[in-house]
């Protein structure tokens, strides 16, 4: 259990570094003397480097024992960070992210299989959900926390407390907990799986579904002053019911005892419905709360199912498939960032959200494709 705590401790450190900016773009784009569109591409271009990675790198450092690789990428995220609170200049700023970007691919291409590796009496699902709990901690605390840090001591303050907790775990995951691990053990399993019709189905399903979220997400301030009329003040409420509800999701991933396909399918639905329903609820305050919950509720499951339902297919290869995974992961990112952008200098609030319907129906496509496919997968566990 110990070690799968540190996982958690990783996955909040890593997640938490990729976020950062978003909270605190407004001091940096001033700070800078940037426009707050260029601060944002520090978001953008951070998961389109990562999607664009992913898969050869992950690739490229199979053979390596994975402690080495897991306390190596620790290490690099803690070094950005650091350099980023020394940056004095938005290129010297945008470096050190390509430096963070470059070790996002791989870090969640291998969590993953890593907890089912460190915590082999327990099921994969279960050690699954407990590594990727981490996602739900840095949104409900990492993130709001850092941008306290940030508006109380200065952006570059919430860098560097995170530069510390990643150098912290990096030492105590080479040190004190978890084993050396093996690298890959054959050459196949260096290699992306290239006939797994089912493999690649879900890549598509993760961009589509993913792409639906970030389309209203990466908007969600807007969205909320536009649609309720919320004031900023009361924004952070929301933000916590979305991240409190996410926490509640990972833990009710695993006692739905359904296959991965399965909740993915229940979780994207609630990506989905949840978004559309805040067309309806407009100026209801108390609907926007619960939609925000019912959202953050519904994404948090879905990253689980995905993760799962990716292992499940190639359990064997799980690392590769993994990659292609966060690869889709990122694109999704991106692209929602880029739709919702799009959505928004061009019909407002409302387009944001109907287009993230749009991609979201898109995907369930995909799932009905995979279901006529269908395995048996063993059920999600969570914490």
């Amino acid at each position: 259990m110990q070690r799968l705590l540190l996982l958690v401790l990783a996955a909040f450190i890593a997640q938490t570094s990729e976020y950062l900016p978003i909270g605190l773009l407004p001091q940096i784009a001033g700070n800078l003397k940037v426009a707050p569109a260029q601060a944002g591409f520090l978001v953008t271009g951070y998961a389109w480097i990562a999607a664009l990675t992913a898969v050869p790198f992950t690739l490229a450092t199979q053979r390596l024992p994975r402690r080495t690789v897991f306390v190596g990428l620790l290490g690099i995220i803690a070094l950005a960070n650091a350099l980023t609170t020394f940056a004095n200049s938005y290129t010297m700023l945008a470096s050190s992210r390509v430096l963070a970007a470059l070790t996002h691919g791989v870090f969640w291409s291998m969590i993953a299989p890593y907890a089912v590796r460190v915590a082999p009496e327990m099921p994969a699902g279960r050690a699954t959900a407990w590594a990727l709990s981490g996602i739900s901690l840095a949104l409900v605390v990492g993130v709001p926390c850092s941008t306290m840090i940030g508006h109380w001591l200065g952006w570059r303050m919430a860098f560097a407390t995170s530069a510390v907790l990643g150098g912290l775990t990096g030492v105590l995951s080479f040190r004190l907990l978890l084993p050396e691990g093996n690298s890959a053990s054959s050459a196949a399993k260096q290699r992306l799986p290239g006939k797994s019709a089912a493999l690649y189905t879900v890549a598509i399903v993760t961009l589509l579904i993913v792409a639906s979220h970030f389309t209203g997400y990466t908007y969600v301030v807007p969205i909320l002053t536009g649609i309720a009329y919320i004031p900023e003040e009361r924004h952070a409420l929301f933000l916590l019911s979305f991240g409190l509800a996410g926490a509640v999701g990972t833990w009710l991933a695993g006692r739905l005892t359904i296959n991965p396909a399965s909740l993915s399918l229940i979780a994207a639905i609630g990506v989905i419905a949840s978004q559309a329903a805040m067309l309806v609820s407009r100026r209801s305050e108390i609907g926007i709360l619960l939609e925000m919950a019912w959202w953050g509720a519904s994404i948090a499951m879905l990253i689980v199912g995905l993760q799962s339902w990716v292992i499940a297919i190639m359990p064997e290869r799980a690392e590769a498939a993994s990659s292609l995974y966060v690869a889709a992961f990122n694109l999704g990112i991106g692209g929602g960032a880029l739709a919702g952008g799009i959505a928004l200098a061009h019909g407002g609030i409302d387009a944001v959200l109907k287009t993230s319907s749009l991609l979201g129906s898109s995907a369930l496509l995909g799932f009905l494709i995979s279901r006529r496919r269908r395995t048996n997968y063993p059920p999600c566990k969570s914490p």
